[in-house]
């Protein structure tokens, strides 16, 4: 279930103002009975008026306890929540999630909105990959806009799915997915592969730092760091001392040697790092240099996103298959990485 508010705007745009539909159903009638106007019909109508108006008063007394009861409140009968007379907004439960998805992307649906003419709805950059042919009905789609659909999505207020890990932003539900995308509290998962942690930046951090605290190389930013790793060993997981920011080594092993790529776990919008791999060789005074970039994502993965790689020979490892390297990151703007805002 879906939970969003449907609120009253005021600054005239978007949806058209509205008056609430409690304050219009008062000014059509009095809830409670009281204010109403004799009627001038002669007694026996007279009676019969009585009679409805009491009928009348007992359905509004059911219909106003059965809105209490929708909007979990203790106001008393006839009367508006705190929150509805705060911000003239209504909460309501959306029973499908989906009515608010374009049915081809199954994403959330963001202005424009087009209709066909059997009123199917997409988003517009759905109509252009479906080259303006409804696969519902096959009519033309993509040249009339859907006004209703981008009322309700300038209306409906959602909160950010990462609410649980930190974020306080609510926002317009057709600005769902650009703000999920770039959300710095997206959820981060644990790189250890029998660990199934998920949390924010932070929480990461601090719950390796409490729970993995020897499951990592430590090092420090900015500085030269050696690195020990089996040519067999499939990644090393780095931790970095001040900040607690996790990195992952890979390595691929391949016909001509080892494949080495630097990565690290957190948000996709925080800034990446440069790095440096520096790696000599026991056979002779030959050395290997490496300074690339990467960037971070919220998961571990095994290709990760790199602008250049490190390939050791074989010849480079020593007599006991490992692999022996310095290492150095830092960050890429001109802000110390011990000054990093968090979440940034």
């Amino acid at each position: 279930m879906v939970k969003f508010s449907v609120g009253i705007e005021e600054d005239g745009e978007g949806p058209s103002n509205r008056v609430p539909k409690r304050q219009m159903a008062e000014r059509v009638f009095d809830i409670g009975g009281s204010g109403q106007e004799e009627s001038e019909e002669d007694e026996e109508s007279g009676g019969e008026e009585a009679s409805e108006r009491e009928e009348e008063a007992s359905e509004g007394a059911e219909e106003s306890e059965g809105e209490e009861q929708l909007e979990e409140t203790g106001a008393e009968q006839g009367e508006m929540s705190s929150q509805t007379a705060q911000d003239g907004s209504i909460s309501i439960t959306l029973a499908d999630p989906e009515v608010l998805d374009c049915s081809i992307c199954y994403e959330a649906l963001s202005i424009p909105v087009f209709q066909c003419e059997n009123g199917h709805i997409a988003c517009s950059t759905c109509c252009i990959k479906i080259r303006n042919r409804c696969p519902s009905c096959s009519t033309p789609i993509g040249y009339s806009r859907c006004r209703a659909i981008e009322k309700v999505l300038e209306s409906v207020k959602v909160s950010c799915q990462n609410t649980k890990y930190g974020c306080k932003e609510a926002f317009s539900y057709s600005l769902k997915q650009k703000h999920e995308k770039a959300c710095p509290f997206v959820a981060c998962s644990c790189p250890l592969p029998k660990c199934y942690f998920e949390g924010s930046s932070e929480d990461l951090s601090a719950h390796f730092g409490n729970v993995h605290k020897y499951s990592a190389t430590c090092f420090l930013y900015d500085r030269l760091t050696p690195i020990t790793f089996g040519v067999s060993e499939k990644s090393l997981i780095l931790r970095e001392e001040s900040d607690g920011s996790l990195f992952i080594l890979h390595n691929k092993v391949e016909t001509l040697g080892n494949v080495i790529t630097l990565s690290r776990i957190g948000p996709l919008t925080e800034r990446g790092f440069f790095y440096e791999l520096i790696v000599k060789s026991h056979a002779d005074a030959s050395t290997l240099r490496l300074q690339s970039f990467t960037k971070s994502t919220p998961k571990r993965v095994n290709n990760p996103q790199s602008l250049g790689f490190l390939l050791v020979p074989s010849r480079f490892s020593s007599s006991f298959r490992q692999i022996k390297m310095d290492l150095r990151v830092w960050c890429s703007d001109r802000i110390s990485c011990h000054q990093r805002p968090s979440g940034a």
